[in-house]
C-alpha cells in the first residue's frame, strides 16, 4: 500500500515584542479592512500569504508597550509568538479562543473574553489556528525591570510585586480572569483613540497604567479568596456604576454614594471593589478624568466649562487632578500637536 504523505503545517512568527520602530508596512500596502482597524498613533505591521492575514499593531508609550492582533487563517497553521527579551504581558483575549503551548509550560488555553499577565522570557511559543479561525488579541508589555518605579508611582501595582517572575515563564495568575466592566471600558478607549503625537501618549499612557491596576486589584484579590457577593448586591453595584458614569457634572464621593443607594459606606466600597477591580472614588475620578480630556481636545470648551461639566467647583481644582492623574496640565496637552 502506497504511504500517504504528510504535510507539515506551515509556522508563522509572530513577534511579541520588538524593538525596532522603523520597518513599519506602509498604508498602502495594508488592504482597506485592515486599515480601518489601525490607530492613528499606531504604527502596523501586515502580513499575507496562501495560509493567514496577519496585522500588528504597535505602540510605545513610557514603560509600556503596546500591541493589537488581527489574526485570519486560511489555513490551518502554527503560530510562533516570539520575545527577544523577559517580558511581562498583560493581555486580553477579544474574539474566539486559541489553545497555546508556553514554552517550558505545557498547554494553555486563552478563552474570548478573558485576561491574563504572562511573563515570557526569550523563546519560541506556539498556538495552532484552524482554517477560517480569526483571532483578536491585545496585549500590554512591561519589562520586569521597570515594574519597581511604576509601583513607586502607582502603588495600586504592588501586588505584581509578591512573587518573583525570574524563572517564571507562563501566566502569573494561576487561573484565567474574566475581563470585568471596568477593563472593558478602558480596554474600548484605548483602542478607539483618535488622538495622535503626546496628546495620545499621554492618554494611552494613563490607559495602560490603569488597566494594569485593574488587573492587580483582581490578582490580589484572588490570594484573598474573597466570599461570593449575592446576586443582589453586584446587580447593584452594576446600578451605582452606572450612576457614576450618567452623573459626571455632579459633585459627589462614595460615601454621598452610599447615602443615595441607603446602603453602609463600607459596604458600597468593599463590593464595588470586589466587583470591578477598582475602588469607587478611583473609578468616580478616572471616569471625571477621561471626560475632562475628551472635553479638552474634542471641544473649544473653556477650562472653567469642562470644570463643570467634569464635577469641578473651577478651572483650578480640575487642573490639580488633572495634573496629578496625567502628569501635564490641561493647557499644555491641549496645545500640543
Amino acid at each position: 500500500m502506497e504511504k500517504q504523505a504528510f504535510n507539515k503545517p506551515a509556522e508563522k512568527w509572530l513577534l511579541i515584542e520588538r524593538e525596532d520602530t522603523h520597518n513599519y508596512t506602509a498604508a498602502e500596502n495594508i488592504p482597506d479592512e485592515y486599515l480601518q482597524l489601525i490607530m492613528p498613533y499606531a504604527g502596523a505591521y501586515f502580513y499575507r500569504d496562501e495560509d493567514c492575514d496577519m496585522l500588528t499593531q504597535h505602540i510605545k508609550v513610557g514603560e509600556f508597550s503596546i500591541f493589537g492582533h488581527d489574526i485570519f487563517a486560511r489555513q490551518y497553521f502554527i503560530l510562533r509568538p516570539y520575545t527577544s527579551q523577559h517580558i511581562l504581558a498583560l493581555h486580553y483575549m477579544h474574539d474566539d479562543t486559541i489553545h497555546a503551548m508556553i514554552d517550558h509550560m505545557g498547554p494553555f488555553r486563552l478563552s474570548e473574553k478573558e485576561v491574563n499577565l504572562f511573563s515570557l522570557h526569550a523563546d519560541f511559543h506556539t498556538a495552532a489556528l484552524d482554517v477560517g479561525q480569526r483571532i483578536t488579541s491585545f496585549h500590554i508589555n512591561v519589562k520586569p525591570a521597570m515594574l519597581p518605579a511604576l509601583v513607586a508611582k502607582f502603588p495600586a501595582l504592588q501586588p505584581l510585586t509578591l512573587e518573583s517572575t525570574e524563572h517564571l515563564n507562563g501566566p502569573v495568575n494561576k487561573q484565567p480572569y474574566q475581563i470585568n466592566y471596568v477593563g472593558s471600558l478602558l480596554l474600548s478607549k484605548l483602542l478607539s483613540c483618535r488622538y495622535v503625537g503626546m496628546q495620545a501618549e499621554c492618554y494611552l499612557y494613563r490607559c495602560c497604567v490603569d488597566l494594569y491596576q485593574n488587573f492587580a486589584i483582581q490578582y490580589a484579590q484572588s490570594l484573598r479568596e474573597p466570599a461570593q457577593l449575592p446576586d443582589s448586591q453586584i446587580a447593584l453595584m452594576h446600578r451605582v456604576l452606572e450612576y457614576i458614569k450618567t452623573h459626571i457634572p455632579e459633585r459627589f464621593t462614595s460615601k454621598e454614594l452610599a447615602v443615595r443607594f441607603n446602603i453602609p459606606e463600607t459596604l458600597l466600597r468593599t463590593a464595588f471593589e470586589q466587583v470591578f477591580a477598582t475602588p469607587a472614588d478611583d473609578f468616580i475620578l478616572q471616569q471625571r478624568m477621561i471626560t475632562a480630556y475628551d472635553l479638552l481636545l474634542q471641544t473649544k470648551s473653556s477650562l472653567n466649562s469642562i470644570a463643570y461639566r467634569t464635577g469641578y467647583r473651577n478651572r483650578l481644582a480640575l487642573t490639580v487632578e488633572f495634573e496629578k492623574y496625567y502628569g501635564y496640565d490641561p493647557i499644555a496637552i491641549r496645545n500640543a500637536q
